[in-house]
């Protein structure tokens, strides 16, 4: 029964705690930061996307990803093979909603495309030297030609077999 007298004040005690403390005020704010890419040029504040007349497709800054017209519909996707985003002239569309595609005729029309030149990566071949088995094919011929050579010079000469040629005790016979 000892602990009763405690436990009715230890409650007593968090109940004035609780009743002196300052009501808290609940606050909650939501920013949305549509953030323009390092690309695009700046957008006033409610832009959603931007016409890309490279591409003839469309960038949503919201969703940060790209709409083109694939397969006879308009698709989202993330990355733009082949191209570079950096050499792109986007246009700062005027357009409310989520279907931007609803008005690409005006869009090609009010913005020519403008030609973009990939220019292909270099190819770099370093040589270091024949590949493989082509040293011992390149000696192999040669070899073959120089025996071929060999022979045909040890028809075009006598058959002396050293004979008067400096072979020999110095008393040769003509």
């Amino acid at each position: 029964m000892k602990s009763l007298p405690f436990l009715v004040s230890a409650t007593l005690l968090s109940a004035a705690v609780l009743a002196t403390t300052p009501a808290a005020h609940a606050q909650a704010h939501i920013d949305i930061n549509v953030g323009t890419p390092a690309w695009g040029p700046p957008v006033p504040q409610g832009t959603q996307f931007y016409y890309i007349p490279e591409i003839d497709g469309y960038y949503d800054l919201y969703a940060q990803q790209y709409i083109v017209y694939r397969n006879g519909q308009w698709i989202p996707v993330g990355v733009i093979d082949g191209y570079d985003p950096r050499s792109f002239h986007p246009v700062v569309l005027d357009y409310r909603g989520r279907e931007p595609w609803v008005y690409v005729g005006a869009h090609r029309d009010r913005y020519p495309r403008r030609v973009v030149v990939v220019q292909p990566r270099p190819v770099i071949v370093r040589q270091r030297g024949l590949p493989p088995g082509q040293a011992k094919k390149l000696y192999r011929e040669g070899y073959q030609q120089g025996r071929r050579e060999d022979r045909e010079d040890r028809d075009d000469r006598d058959d002396d077999r050293g004979h008067g040629k400096g072979h020999g005790k110095g008393h040769g016979r003509d």
